[in-house]
């Protein structure tokens, strides 16, 4: 959307790309929160009903994945055939404008309000069953899972941070929208400070979940690592291979004597 507005509105030659550009942005957005509901079901799964296994099997998530991505499509794609899309007044690309109450209204609770209630609940729920089950008394839960618990804990004291992050994301369009009704038009940079306020949340959102995710975390560091392990291997092997071939240079040649002037055996 950025580069649209930098590039000479490229978005704009073809309105009917434009709208379905501004539909992707939506759903790709729209995404971001329901995958954190799926986290966050994954975590409710592996903590209370850790007793049944398939809840935490990588086969029914990979369903899961897909039922996501179907359920944000079929959520979003009628805002297309409704031509809720519009081309924004002062921009050059194509969104859902504030101004549309109703329109605003409906994406703000699909995109926002739903997901982010979802997660709060299941999020409340694990922390009050873990304190419960941490409890000395409790004997249902072993000691090995006690502290997985409570390393679950931990994590979501970390993911109280993410929630905030996903709320600061849509909380300027709510302002912003508010401020439209009421003075019955928008401030003229509103879309200009929305695309800036999400642009550095993603990238929060991003580092923020590298942070809280082990396995992810690993992952990256062992391809940093086994990236800087392959290019100090080539180094090296070119230091050894110039040495060699310095020490070849510089080691003097033996010359065979002439046999002719080798004095002959009497």
């Amino acid at each position: 959307m950025v580069s649209s507005n930098l590039l000479n509105g490229y978005l704009l030659h073809d309105i009917h790309f434009c709208y379905v550009w501004g539909l992707f942005y939506d759903i790709f957005e729209c995404s971001i929160y329901y995958s954190y509901c799926l986290q966050a079901f994954f975590r409710l799964c592996r903590v209370v009903f850790y007793k049944k296994r398939f809840l935490v099997s990588y086969s029914l998530y990979n369903i899961l994945i897909i039922v996501q991505w179907i359920l944000v499509f079929s959520l979003l794609i009628p805002t297309l055939f409704l031509q809720w899309y519009i081309r924004l007044p002062t921009e050059t690309y194509c969104l859902i404008p504030y101004t549309d109450t109703y329109a605003s209204t409906y994406l703000i609770m699909v995109l926002y309000l739903i997901p982010l209630i979802f997660i709060t609940i299941i999020y409340i729920w694990i922390t009050l069953y873990v304190r419960q089950s941490s409890h000395p008394t409790s004997t249902d839960l072993t000691i090995n899972r006690r502290q997985r618990n409570l390393r679950d804990l931990t994590v979501i004291k970390r993911i109280i941070i993410l929630i905030s992050i996903l709320m600061i994301l849509r909380f300027p369009t709510i302002i912003f929208i508010i401020y439209g009704v009421i003075a019955g038009h928008l401030f003229s940079y509103t879309y200009a400070i929305v695309g800036l306020i999400t642009l550095l949340c993603l990238i929060f959102i991003a580092l923020i979940t590298i942070h809280i995710t082990p396995e992810l975390r690993n992952n990256i560091l062992n391809l940093i690592t086994s990236r800087d392990n392959r290019v100090d291997s080539q180094v090296v092997t070119l230091h050894q291979l110039s040495n060699q071939m310095a020490i070849h240079r510089n080691t003097p040649t033996v010359q065979k004597s002439d046999s002719r002037n080798l004095p002959h055996a009497p």
